[in-house]
């Protein structure tokens, strides 16, 4: 017995029980009773759920197929969209049956994953109708003659990228790169060779443009790179090796000496040293290479020498877009004999030089350029009056800032560009109703209409304009009711189709969509009616099936359509009702004849 340990007898217990009150040991007898059904409850909910959680993921899940050796059990929620495949039998010749012999893929598949010999491996991978098959099939094989065999002649090509994959020793992987009957086969078997000594083979020997441009791009030694470059006959075989060439005096040579063009613009795109690329954009025979070369010079000398001395317009060009001196670029813009290096000098100066290019260049692309950086107004005056290019014109008619003068571009220029970009500028409402009344040309008569506010003189243009475009333009500004409702009864059919869109009077819009003689502007109105009994009755009455098929869209009441059904005399339209009464029934949306009643004046449901 342990030291200054008490042990506790029954009579102790007894004696210290005795020492609680009775009432608080009755309460926790109750207390103790309740936590002990409480957890005894608590212990079976739990142990029921699992076993009811337990029968759902097994014994509930519908069981699609069982017999042969195969079992195919589905989804408990998804059903058979989504199932679990085992095969159940260990005889090697059942599960090589079910494997070749089965309907469905997705058994034969899981089948084959248990087939082991490599004779009936290959049968199915050759034969087998499903690619996931014959996938799976040649992804058991392991010989390497066969997945050889398999690789050469399976006439899927996924199952031979599965047998590919098997394949590691490097020079399997080389003979299968050169000899394969597939490109993408022979470019899949290159991509997992590491040897240089063999893709450098590939890219000098191989029968495949691509693959061996592939190769080329894998190959990592500097020696065989630079090799490929200079000697191989494949101008897009060399490229490719190129982009990888890391010295400069490689590139210079082939640069300098290689016959083929495109070999020697890619060489120029990655030559960085700039003494180089001086000597190409100054003395190199090929325009294309000195314009390539001197977009990558920084040498202002270099640059403003080219400027005024190479041949070539393109080069030129492209060097004063990279020079900021004001006098160099002063005197290209008066003497280089093109005028597109001219105009490019002329964008990027300022001031008289401008006013001097105006007065004396022959080139309207020239004078255009200038144009847009004139501020001076009696310049810009001087030029939209007398320039003779109209694209000159308009361009300093954008420009101006005189109302007057505006105004006058506007009525008298002899071109219409150049009146259209005047009246954009113009506000003047008398000029614009002169203009509008006057001008020869209707796009020009439509242009000013459109910023017109005169709401009793747009009626009148839309009355009396002879050209549809500015009738529109005048009914478009339109915006009092009152004129749109005149118009919308007047004699042109074409000014009353306009004016109808714009209305939103109902009962003008009733009366027309009923009574209006030419249907295009009935149909209008239509568009714009909710009255029910109009649309009711319009669908009954209106003379042409057109009209009446289009009301019948509107429709909701099934009487109405029924009785269309019934009496129409026109085919088409009795379709249409039915139609459309058949559309409204799938929906719910229907009403009965009661819901067409109406207080309209106009009509009666």
């Amino acid at each position: 017995m342990m030291p200054n340990m008490r042990y506790w007898t029954f009579l102790d217990l007894v004696d210290r029980h005795s020492m609680i009150p009775p009432s608080f040991t009755m309460l926790n007898i109750r207390h103790w009773t309740f936590d002990v059904g409480r957890s005894t409850f608590a212990s079976l909910f739990v142990a029921l759920l699992g076993l009811f959680i337990m029968t759902l993921l097994t014994g509930c899940a519908p069981v699609l197929r069982n017999a042969g050796g195969v079992r195919i059990v589905g989804d408990i929620v998804t059903g058979d969209k989504e199932r679990h495949i085992k095969i159940t039998t260990r005889d090697p010749q059942l599960i090589l049956q079910i494997a070749r012999t089965d309907p469905d893929q997705e058994v034969r598949a899981e089948a084959v994953r248990r087939v082991s010999a490599p004779a009936d491996l290959m049968t199915i991978a050759d034969t087998d109708p499903d690619r996931k098959v014959r996938v799976v099939a040649a992804s058991r094989l392991r010989d390497k003659d066969e997945l050889l065999r398999l690789i050469a002649t399976n006439t899927e090509p996924l199952a031979r990228l599965a047998a590919l994959e098997l394949i590691r020793d490097q020079p399997t992987l080389f003979n299968v790169a050169m000899a394969n009957s597939d490109p993408m086969i022979r470019k899949a078997a290159l991509e997992r060779i590491t040897r240089n000594d063999l893709l450098f083979s590939i890219a000098m020997t191989n029968s495949d443009s691509f693959v061996r441009i592939s190769a080329a791009s894998r190959v990592t030694d500097q020696k065989r790179l630079i090799t490929i470059a200079r000697t191989n006959s494949d101008p897009l075989v060399r490229r490719s090796a190129m982009r990888d060439i890391t010295s400069q005096a490689v590139l210079t040579e082939i640069v300098t000496q290689d016959p083929d063009r495109d070999i020697r613009k890619t060489a120029v795109a990655l030559i960085t040293r700039a003494d180089v690329l001086e000597q190409l954009a100054v003395g190199d025979t090929d325009p294309v290479i000195r314009y390539l070369a001197v977009r990558k010079v920084n040498n202002p000398g270099i640059l403003q020498r080219i400027a005024v001395t190479d041949l070539d317009v393109l080069v030129r060009k492209t060097v004063v877009e990279q020079i900021s001196d004001e006098e160099l670029l002063t005197s290209i813009a008066e003497f280089d004999p093109d005028a597109a290096v001219r105009s490019t000098a002329i964008q990027r100066l300022k001031g008289p030089v401008l006013v001097m290019v105006l007065a004396t260049d022959p080139s309207p692309v020239a004078r255009l350029a200038a144009i847009q950086n004139v501020t001076n107004a009696e310049v810009l005056k001087e030029t939209v009056l007398t320039d003779d290019d109209p694209g000159v014109r308009q361009a300093a008619a954008t420009r101006i800032n005189n109302r007057l003068l505006i105004a006058a571009v506007a009525q008298l220029d002899t071109n219409v560009n150049v009146r259209l970009a005047a009246i954009a500028r113009l506000t003047d409402q008398a000029i614009l109703e002169t203009i509008v009344r006057n001008d020869v040309r209707q796009e020009v008569r439509a242009a000013a209409a459109a910023k017109m506010v005169n709401q009793t003189t747009l009626k009148d243009i839309a009355l009396v304009d002879s050209h549809r475009s500015v009738r529109r333009a005048a009914v478009e500004r339109i915006t009092h009711q009152a004129i749109l409702e005149e118009l919308a009864r007047s004699a042109n059919p074409n000014v009353r189709l306009l004016a109808v869109a714009k209305l939103t009077n109902q009962q003008i819009l009733n009366d027309i969509a009923r009574n209006d003689p030419f249907p295009a502007v009935r149909k209008a109105a239509l568009d714009l009616v909710d009255t029910p009994a109009t649309i009711k009755l319009i669908a009954r009455e209106d003379s042409d099936p057109s009209i009446r098929k289009a009301a019948i869209q509107k429709l909701t009441n099934t009487e109405t359509l029924e009785a269309i059904v019934a009496s129409d005399p026109d085919r088409d339209v009795s379709g249409e009702a039915r139609a459309r009464l058949q559309a409204l029934k799938l929906s719910g949306a229907h009403t009965s004849g009661q819901a067409f009643k109406t207080k309209s004046t106009l009509t009666q449901p």
